[in-house]
């Protein structure tokens, strides 16, 4: 434990030089060459699982709402994205580079892009995947754009190669701050992985190249072959420490603390299901002891789609619940970052159980999935909820309950993970009004600006391709179609 901490706050006082904006996906020519595995590996892991936008997915699918100034993330006001995860894949490339032939840490470097590239291209859409990153060995700073269909097999085969690296590991890595150097569960992470890209791809079950339900059960039938995660220990969870850079992001946070109320959708859900996360994630509204409101009575969110002003309105009244500054901006370590958690595993096998992909017990990994979260948020009675919330026989109705539960995992916690599923499920329900510049929730971030100048002809090539009129946020990605 003395090296993982060390580890960290070496990650606090590491420079690391950025590429020019022309090079945003190559390898970056003025980093140090001369750099060991283990010294860039806590960087990469860090940067890879920590909660890279800790608030912003609240907002666009309803879980927190913004009062007193505009938020473009609630509005829908997208513009423009940067592709910081280049930035992250650009290390990861260093340190694959820096392992020579040591295989641990090549299979490492695979989920890791594999997980990079999985966020990138479902942000975007078509993004540089074969041709990126080459930089000064290929001299290709003009990247063709790959196709989501392309780039998804192609991470799936990555994340395959790291599978049969880690088979019979031949070396200890150092700067494993995810796993301590336990290669068994970097493998673990690797299946795993699998069957969350699987379970996101659900609207191509008829596309013969992706064999879905074939790929999913052949993991989950064969544990030797394919291990997955067991049990919470497994999972991939990236702890905060009270050093500069490595604290927990929503630590004093201003405007999550003085301008953040909890959204009407999440809130409703909570009371509905009587669900006692809902007491970690939100605060009693301010008049609810005046008004003799106490438990799940004491809450109530705000709805988004109305206009800021009114929004704001309702906020200073002291009937709204405000998001629980004590655990999300008070605490400079707060809860770790679940990059990908064992609740979030259970889920996805319970819902590829109720589509028919693997003969498993859905209630039984629905049942698995809450009780690790309860235990996530140090929460008794699991099983007292769990048998006042049974997962259904009917299968329409399961499966939203099994969109309800990873809607509650999300909050706060796992990226733009559940505005992905959101596109895929069409849970939860999001009306848009007043309070937003658009008639639906955007589909996908713009490219960066400069890829029109960099790169525009495989800029225009690739929108042309997906059948985008323009590069716009409301169109609709292969993904989702």
């Amino acid at each position: 434990m003395m090296n993982k901490k060390i580890i960290y706050l070496a990650i606090s006082v590491m420079i690391m030089l950025t590429a020019c904006k022309q090079e945003k996906y190559n390898k970056d020519p003025n980093r140090p060459t001369e750099v060991g595995a283990q010294a860039i590996l806590p960087n990469v892991i860090f940067n890879s699982f920590k909660n890279r936008y800790p608030w912003q997915p609240g907002l666009t699918v309803r879980q927190a709402t913004a009062t007193s100034d505009r938020q473009a993330f609630q509005t829908y006001e997208w513009a423009n994205g940067d592709w910081a995860e280049f930035n992250v894949l650009r290390d990861v490339t260093k340190m694959m580079e820096s392992a020579g032939n040591t295989k641990e840490y090549i299979a490492i470097g695979k989920i890791l892009r594999a997980h990079n590239f999985f966020f990138l291209s479902r942000m975007y859409g078509a993004i540089p995947y074969k041709e990126a990153l080459g930089g000064q060995q290929s001299n290709n700073y003009q990247p063709r754009y790959d196709s989501q269909k392309e780039v998804m097999l192609g991470i799936l085969g990555e994340l395959e190669e790291a599978n049969q690296l880690l088979v019979n590991p031949n070396s200890t890595i150092s700067g494993d701050i995810l796993y301590n150097g336990d290669l068994k569960k970097w493998r673990k992470l690797a299946n795993a992985y699998k069957l969350r890209i699987l379970l996101m791809l659900s609207k191509k079950e008829s596309d013969a190249d992706l064999q879905l339900a074939k790929r999913f059960n052949e993991i989950i039938s064969n544990p030797a072959q394919y291990p997955i995660f067991e049990s919470d220990a497994d999972e991939a969870k990236m702890s905060y420490r009270d050093n500069e850079n490595i604290r927990y992001p929503l630590y004093s946070d201003f405007n999550v603390r003085n301008k953040r109320f909890m959204g009407k959708t999440l809130v409703d859900l909570l009371k509905q299901l009587k669900d006692p996360r809902l007491f970690y994630y939100a605060t009693p509204f301010s008049n609810a002891e005046a008004q003799g409101k106490t438990g799940f009575d004491a809450y109530e969110g705000i709805d988004a789609s109305q206009s800021l002003t009114a929004a704001t309105q309702l906020a200073s009244t002291g009937n709204y619940s405000r998001v629980n500054s004590r655990n999300y901006t008070e605490n400079p370590v707060g809860k770790p970052s679940l990059g990908f958690s064992y609740s979030e595993l259970m889920l996805a096998i319970a819902e590829a159980a109720e589509r028919g992909w693997t003969p498993a017990n859905p209630s039984a990994f629905y049942a698995n999935a809450i009780q690790s979260s309860f235990r996530f948020y140090d929460l008794l009675d699991a099983d007292v909820y769990i048998a006042a919330n049974p997962l259904s026989t009917i299968k329409q109705t399961a499966l939203d309950q099994i969109y309800a539960q990873r809607y509650i995992l999300f909050n706060a916690q796992a990226d733009f993970e559940l505005f992905f599923h959101y596109h895929r499920t069409a849970f939860p329900v999001i009306v848009c009004g007043q309070g937003q510049a658009t008639t639906v929730v955007p589909f996908r971030m713009q490219y960066p600006t400069d890829e029109q100048t960099v790169n525009g002809s495989n800029y225009k090539n690739a929108l042309k391709e997906q059948g985008f009129s323009g590069d716009n946020i409301l169109m609709k990605p292969w993904l989702y179609q």
